[in-house]
């Protein structure tokens, strides 16, 4: 994804946070040399994360775009067998950090004519999830709470603040369910397929632009018509 805002948009510069998968980082730095700034924290660490709001601030000011789409990987697991450690290791990485960041940038993004986050939901949060994905399923409605409380605290300002809900997207974070479930999702699509990362870089790209400025807390599905 940021690859892609890099080249569409020659203006922008990426601020890559990488706890783990500092290879991708680097590419991008060897890419695009000093418009790519990486910046690193454990997203799971509260504490981190702050350090580097901080961090960011001091080197770069107040950024006017965030995109907040981490994770850990996707894995299956039946609610009797409820990992409360992953659980909520999970939920720092995604929500914890989410509030952090927002506490931080958002009172002075709202000062700025235009400012952008966008939330990378799940599709989880539109009808009846699949099974085996309480704990997923439980933080994606934690994060769709979280940001449609910041958009209607921040809607009188020039910060908007949305989110996509993608169906299953074939990456790295899906490699531990395994293929058969991998295929099984492509194949009840009505697309006959799961999405891909350039099908949900374009409604970022859209939330993030001026297109987008008279909406706020709203969630867009990009499901291939699975869900709406």
């Amino acid at each position: 994804m940021a690859r892609r805002l890099l080249v569409g948009n020659t203006d922008t510069r990426v601020i890559a946070h990488s706890y783990k998968g500092t290879a991708r980082v680097q590419a991008l730095v060897d890419e695009f040399a000093d418009r790519v700034h990486p910046v690193s924290a454990d997203f799971s660490d509260s504490v981190q994360v702050a350090a580097m709001a901080d961090e960011v601030t001091a080197r770069f000011g107040v950024p006017a775009q965030i995109v907040h789409l981490p994770a850990l990987r996707l894995s299956y697991e039946r609610l009797a067998k409820f990992n409360l450690d992953r659980f909520h290791q999970d939920m720092a990485i995604q929500v914890d950090a989410a509030i952090v960041l927002l506490k931080k940038f958002a009172p002075k993004m709202s000062k700025m004519d235009s400012a952008r986050v966008v939330f990378v939901l799940s599709s989880v949060t539109r009808a009846m999830p699949p099974k085996f994905m309480s704990m997923y399923t439980v933080i994606k409605y934690a994060q769709l709470g979280l940001m449609r409380a910041a958009a209607a605290e921040y809607a009188a300002s020039g910060l908007t603040i949305n989110a996509v809900s993608p169906s299953m997207i074939e990456t790295q974070f899906v490699e531990e369910i395994g293929d058969v479930a991998i295929r099984m999702s492509a194949a009840a699509n009505p697309k006959g397929r799961n999405a891909q990362p350039e099908d949900v870089i374009g409604a970022i790209e859209f939330l993030l632009s001026p297109a987008a400025g008279y909406m706020t807390g709203i969630a867009l599905p990009i499901t291939g018509g699975s869900h709406c």
